[in-house]
């Protein structure tokens, strides 16, 4: 019944509904409320955040050994350095208020690492501190500093001391740090200890002292190989490397290299830097075509990104650039072109000029205007040799270019120092394939002899012959592949529930023959 109005009256409805419509639209909307910016975050709350999530990484990594904690850790310890290299960064009264309340008054290190740092800033109150995280919060901060965290602790108030320029000090605090971590044989301290090697050693080099470390890491190697310690392994070889290098000890580098086994296990990151000093020591030992074949897979295992690791990809194309020179190869032009390699590149782009015409003065104009860059990066001694190069590339164009030609006018066309050594040279150059001619000593003539024709030589059969052998091998691989699929042999093994229903009769059998022998 009280639907009937509704149903019986439809005028009086559309009114109603009119009305409605009248006072919602008569009705002033509400002003919506102005938003408050939001204030920017507390860099210090931050920085005590990231601290304490490092540290529960840690603990969770000593508990379960899973390595993915061990790198969020070490990933925490990066972002916390760069909040320190901030302007105006309050971040150091936080890590020394941490130093603080972790390390206690009997700590070794204690009262270095605070002198090293400003006055502790002062921690939030405890009543906070109870209410935010309630008593297992509190429990958890009287549990005693584990190792791993102490280490990270150190390494930020060492890194600190670097970025500041304070060298001494950085010195002194990280030859306390190899002691202290020799103390130790935890094995979940390996991926810290890592990184303790590597900025200990370079504080070292930054204050001109790594050969006065060069004991500790040699000995740190061999216990990293009796532990079965990849990450050390892996970070100590390239530490002794590089330090053998900067002493110009090539010799003993490549003892080093030859007497020892770069772990399978090692990241990107380490392979990329073996294979670079690698490259390096074996240019400087006339291997160019083993430095060739290091130095490109350097590149390769670098991060690919145009923002990631940019030194180390430019000083590997700038290495890589002259030891293809020096293979008698042209390097690409895509590594000279690149927007971020293009200014540093320059020099050695002129050099590239230089060897590919030949032009003797070219080469020696490039060597005086940037001999500081070629020593600067290390590359002096390799450049030097390329002198060689560029005179048999301008002889070959020379004899191209004529059939015969005066010893004197060859040596003026190149621009020699020396002209009387144009005959030694060009007889070098015929001996070792550079130019097909002859050389009339008499009369001081170089003749050059006709272009021969390359399909009458046995080159192409060589080339058929290494493509085709290449393909049949693939082919092979290919079908031994289809034939032989993986893990197929495991189809044939007999699973659990027959091996013990097997088992079973085994023994059922056993027992009815015991039994008919006591009959």
């Amino acid at each position: 019944r009280s639907r009937l109005p509704s149903r019986c009256c439809p005028q009086r409805r559309s009114a109603d509904s009119t009305m409605v419509e009248a006072m919602d639209t008569d009705a002033p909307a509400p002003a919506p409320a102005e938003e408050e910016p939001a204030a920017p975050p507390d860099p210090a709350s931050l920085y005590r955040a990231d601290i304490r999530s490092a540290q529960a990484s840690v603990e969770r990594f000593v508990t379960s050994r899973e390595p993915r904690f061990a790198q969020a850790a070490l990933k925490l310890m990066a972002c916390l350095r760069k909040a320190g290299l901030a302007a105006a960064s309050p971040t150091q009264p936080v890590l020394a208020a941490a130093i603080a309340s972790a390390f206690g008054p009997s700590h070794p290190l204690r009262e270095r690492l605070l002198a090293a740092l400003p006055p502790p800033a002062a921690e939030p109150e405890a009543a906070d501190a109870a209410g935010a995280e309630g008593k297992e919060g509190g429990e958890a901060k009287k549990r005693p500093l584990l190792p791993e965290m102490e280490l990270i602790l150190e390494l930020l108030v060492l890194l600190a001391l670097i970025d500041g320029g304070k060298l001494p000090v950085a010195v002194s605090l990280a030859d306390a740090l190899l002691e202290r971590v020799a103390s130790w044989n935890r094995r979940t301290l390996d991926p810290f200890a890592e990184r303790a090697y590597f900025y200990s050693s370079w504080a070292y080099e930054k204050a001109g002292k790594i050969e006065a470390v060069r004991s500790r890491l040699l000995a740190a190697q061999r216990t990293s190989c009796l532990h079965h310690n990849t990450a050390c392994q892996a970070t100590l070889l390239n530490l002794l490397l590089r330090s053998y290098m900067s002493a110009k000890l090539f010799v003993q580098a490549d003892k080093l290299l030859a007497k020892s086994a770069f772990p399978e296990q090692a990241s990107n990151g380490q392979l990329a830097r073996y294979l670079y000093y690698t490259g390096r020591i074996k240019a400087l030992q006339l291997e160019y075509s083993e430095a060739h074949r290091c130095l490109l897979q350097a590149q390769r295992k670098a991060p690919q990104s145009s923002s990631k690791a940019v030194g180390f990809k430019l000083t590997a194309h700038k290495l890589g650039a002259i030891v293809q020179l020096l293979l008698g190869e042209i390097p690409e032009r895509a590594v000279f072109r690149a927007s971020s390699t293009r200014a540093p590149m320059r020099p050695y782009l002129k050099l590239v000029q230089a060897v590919r015409t030949g032009d003797l003065a070219a080469f020696r104009d490039a060597m005086a205007e940037h001999a500081a860059v070629f020593a600067a990066d290390g590359n002096a001694a390799l450049v030097l040799r390329l002198r060689q190069n560029v005179i048999r590339a301008g002889l070959r164009n020379v004899s191209l270019a004529y059939s015969r030609i005066h010893l004197s006018d060859a040596a003026a066309k190149l621009a020699l120092d020396t002209p009387g050594d144009m005959e030694s040279i060009a007889a070098k150059a015929i001996r070792d394939g550079v130019i097909d001619a002859t050389i009339d000593h008499e009369a001081g003539v170089l003749i050059s002899s006709g272009s021969a024709d390359t399909y009458s030589t046995l080159e192409p059969q060589a080339a058929y012959h290494k493509r085709i052998t290449f393909c049949l091998n693939l082919h092979n691989d290919a079908v031994k592949a289809m034939s032989y699929p993986p893990d197929a042999h495991k189809g044939d093994l007999p699973d659990a529930d027959a091996i013990k229903e097997r088992q079973r009769e085994e023994q059922e059998l056993a027992e009815a023959l015991a039994e008919e022998d006591e009959f």
